[in-house]
């Protein structure tokens, strides 16, 4: 597996079985993460040799040693970035926990380009954040930990400026407070155009904002995904965390997770998956499963 060519580390896939438990899927494929931490330890040396006081004249309330102490942990622990409290920046996160996992030294390319830069080339797209923007990232307050991560503050705000859907068509310019606004909303299209952007990987979607994926079975699907790639779920959180009680349950996606296993236990689905920074696991119903999910989307080798 070529990791330099790939944004996303992706295995040749064998013929399509039910997953079990303790069955290996691509994520969390133990050679994969052999090569996944050499790809880490490449990138910290390249951080170790950068300019880690200079600050930049186009962020003005971005702080150089917060900057580049959030870069060194995303690098070192990309399963903890964390969207931040009272923030719609789940959709940046989910993809970022991968980018970084998997490619950190195009990750750490890219945030150094615009911290230092105002702008960071893609292989399809320059991201080029407004001066609004650029003026407000280092300034979040009562975020939780988002706070004092003047990298991600950074990140998420850029991306959230440059990649509209048909949600932010009516707030496009950033003003204070809009992180947790439709401004910074991500739909299902919109999430997938994001990843094309970053990636010439393979990207299959089923399901969109309003009606599910067409498929008989969710659970047989996305284990067969699960074999064949890195799966990300749009959900309706609402159901993912049933205990939060609420009186009226908005029958809607509003969050992204990404899938690290699921199988059956006994007439139930256990299911693994990464958000907020962590790595949490649950036992669900099958109707349950149905009720969560609106979108899934594949990234899997462009060969297969």
């Amino acid at each position: 597996m070529n990791l330099s060519r790939l944004l996303f580390a992706i295995a040749a896939v064998c013929c399509f079985s039910p997953i079990l438990r303790g069955q290996t899927n691509i994520i969390e494929d133990k050679e994969i993460e052999s090569l996944v931490q050499q790809q880490q330890r490449k990138a910290l040396s390249v951080l170790s040799r950068e300019d880690t006081i200079a600050a930049s004249v186009h962020w003005p309330n971005i702080k150089p040693e917060l900057f580049f102490a959030n870069v060194r942990k995303n690098i070192t622990y990309p399963g903890k970035i964390n969207q931040g409290a009272m923030t719609n920046f789940c959709g940046y996160a989910a993809m970022t926990h991968l980018l970084v996992k998997y490619h950190p030294e195009i990750y750490l390319q890219y945030i150094t380009d615009l911290y230092r830069n105002g702008k960071a080339v893609l292989p399809n797209k320059t991201l080029a954040p407004s001066q609004a923007v650029r003026v407000a990232a280092g300034t979040l307050k009562n975020k939780g930990e988002l706070d004092i991560l003047d990298a991600d503050q950074l990140w998420f705000l850029t991306l959230a400026d440059e990649f509209k859907g048909y949600m932010n068509i009516v707030d496009q310019k950033y003003q204070p407070g809009d992180e947790n606004k439709i401004w910074a909303g991500t739909n299902f299209a919109k999430f997938n155009n994001m990843l094309k952007a970053f990636t010439d990987d393979k990207l299959t979607m089923a399901g969109s904002d309003f009606l599910r994926p067409s498929k008989r079975s969710f659970y047989e699907y996305i284990a067969e995904e699960l074999q064949k790639g890195v799966v990300l779920l749009y959900v309706n959180s609402k159901f993912l965390y049933p205990h939060n009680f609420k009186l009226f349950r908005l029958r809607a996606p509003t969050h992204f997770i990404v899938l690290y296993n699921m199988y059956p236990v006994g007439d139930q689905i256990e299911i693994k998956y990464w958000d907020y920074g962590l790595k949490t696991e649950q036992l669900i119903t099958r109707k349950r499963l149905f009720k969560l999910i609106f979108g899934i989307t594949t990234i899997s080798d462009s060969s297969q």
